[in-house]
């Protein structure tokens, strides 16, 4: 980043879209671009603790940034189209977006309930304000808004369940194999508290009621 006068939120707004599309490692292009102190909710991810039983790497700018570097590293993998790369990056950065707002503590214990929700607002609201195209908000206001569905079923999700998320994460624009890419992002960016990839159940569950559709109409 060079000095000179302040960048507009819509000069910040085709930075970031740069550094998603572009860059192997967003975490330090974000760094090197300035966009972490520029962004405040962004800046605000890195004042906000998590409980270290779930998240010992750190704060949630942490945690964020790393699920970036691996959402880039599974575009990379699968030769990801640039917007589909660019959706992807984008809603493993701010998939915790609505922590600093939500986060308490209680009874010892650092919490953030309805970040979920709270960070799909957020995500709208920001977009918005850098100018980010209306599609791409959209599907990752929705990935930010689900990204913990998962955490409400016990095993197996219903046929439901699945379809419920399926179908409304495509009404956004988006997808469940996005969801499951930044779902299997968030658990992985956790250190030595990385958890199973929570999206395989639904995923599973996805491909059978394909399964049966095809089954029905052969």
């Amino acid at each position: 980043m060079t000095a000179g006068a302040p960048r507009t939120d819509a000069e910040r707004g085709r930075v970031l879209r740069a550094v998603l599309r572009e860059h192997a490692v967003p975490s330090a292009a974000l760094r090197a671009e300035g966009l972490i102190d520029e962004i405040p909710e962004l800046a605000a991810l890195a004042r906000t603790p998590q409980d270290p039983s779930w998240h010992p790497e750190g704060d949630v700018l942490v945690h964020s940034l790393w699920a970036a570097d691996l959402a880039a590293e599974h575009a990379m993998q699968t030769d990801a189209a640039p917007g589909d790369r660019e959706r992807l990056v984008l809603a493993a950065l701010w998939h915790d977006i609505g922590k600093p707002d939500t986060t308490r503590r209680r009874d010892g214990r650092i919490t953030s309930y309805g970040h979920a929700e709270r960070g799909s607002e957020i995500v709208r609201a920001l977009g918005r304000r850098l100018g980010l195209p209306g599609a791409l908000t959209r599907a990752v206001g929705e990935i930010t808004a689900t990204h913990m569905a998962h955490a409400s079923v016990t095993g197996e999700p219903s046929a439901r369940a699945v379809r419920r998320l399926r179908d409304r994460l495509h009404g956004a624009g988006t997808s469940l194999e996005d969801w499951a890419v930044v779902v299997r992002c968030d658990g992985l960016a956790r250190g030595v508290a990385a958890r199973p990839d929570a999206s395989v159940p639904w995923l599973r569950a996805a491909r059978r009621l394909e399964e049966r559709r095809g089954a029905g109409s052969s």
